[in-house]
């Protein structure tokens, strides 16, 4: 081959390289590639369901997948420090509970990140209530008979939390003290085998979510007494504050999504007015609704006024409640 011939060649090699290499690079720079959603719990819970929700039509706003990641354990811890260490290129984003965004750093001495320092808002996704429910057992129909079953059976005054040092461990312990009563929380791993220990009977109560309670109690098999916010998905249940204990409505759990702190504006902005665009969709809001959640679409300044107030009042809760971080 001759020199020119070669050169030619060599030069159209080059040439195709580079603009491939502009093609991956403007793919990028339109968000092209997949998007990991990470979330930090199994599936079939509330923030997992909720990323399964809204994964696949948040895909086909942006133009590229999003694809769910579990990374349960911990609270929502291990997903979490996992969004730290991410790149802030958009590729990497994480479906959270108030629970791992806020009560953790205010439970844990060493949670492995800073909510504040280390993510930033992309928006709300939903809300969703925390509710006291009782096994049949008690037959209690309200908290003023609750407290009277607690106090003839103070061996069995056990109320049930899906984790420790969480907004429902925390309510629990308003309850008690507000009913008088001398009970133990036991936490468990999840709420699927708390609401098993209550249908059976080891539990007289527990605090969850509404949707790890609903179907057992439209069945009967369980009771809902009370719920952070009356809402119309659960009707004829009252608020706590309804039913005579109030400083409980700003416990309701919202979930949002995060990216790592450094993500530009620009991908922020864009991904925001796509969640808030999947959001209003007729379908997807019916989904949630089946789920016993309400769609909260926000701007990342609206869901941070709503973290600052969750903050305010599970702190004053771990005060009346003298909770050490651990």
């Amino acid at each position: 081959m001759s020199r020119s011939i070669y050169s030619q060649c060599l030069f159209r090699a080059l040439a195709v390289g580079i603009s491939l290499s502009l093609s991956c690079l403007a793919a990028q720079a339109q968000g092209g590639g997949p998007i990991r959603l990470l979330v930090g719990y199994t599936a079939g819970g509330p923030a997992d369901t909720a990323a399964r929700i809204v994964a696949e039509r948040l895909g086909t706003e942006l133009g590229q997948p999003v694809v769910v990641d579990n990374r349960p354990g911990a609270g929502g811890q291990i997903a979490a420090q996992a969004l730290k260490a991410a790149p802030a290129d958009g590729s990497v984003l994480f479906l959270s509970n108030t629970h791992t965004v806020v009560t953790v750093p205010l439970t844990v001495k060493n949670p492995g990140f800073a909510t504040a320092k280390d993510f930033r808002i992309v928006g709300g996704v939903a809300t969703f209530e925390l509710a006291l429910a009782v096994s049949p057992k008690t037959n209690a129909h309200n908290l003023k008979e609750l407290g009277a079953w607690f106090a003839a059976h103070q061996s069995e005054s056990t109320i049930g939390v899906p984790a420790p040092a969480s907004a429902p461990e925390l309510v629990a312990a308003k309850v008690s003290r507000a009913l008088k009563a001398d009970t133990v929380a036991a936490s468990y791993r999840g709420a699927p085998p708390m609401v098993q220990d209550l249908l059976a009977g080891q539990l007289a109560a527990g605090v969850s979510s509404i949707s790890d309670f609903q179907q057992y109690h439209q069945a009967g098999t369980l009771r809902i007494l009370a719920v952070t916010r009356s809402t119309p998905l659960l009707p004829g249940v009252p608020s706590f504050a309804e039913a005579g204990l109030g400083g409980l409505d700003n416990t309701t759990d919202l979930l949002g999504i995060y990216a790592p702190a450094a993500t530009p504006d620009a991908i922020v902005a864009r991904y925001n007015t796509a969640l808030n665009r999947v959001l209003s969709k007729p379908d997807v809001q019916a989904r949630f609704k089946s789920y016993v959640m309400t769609p909260a679409p926000m701007t990342p300044a609206e869901q941070m006024q709503r973290l600052a107030q969750a903050s305010v009042v599970l702190s004053a809760l771990m005060s009346e409640s003298r909770f050490v971080p651990q």
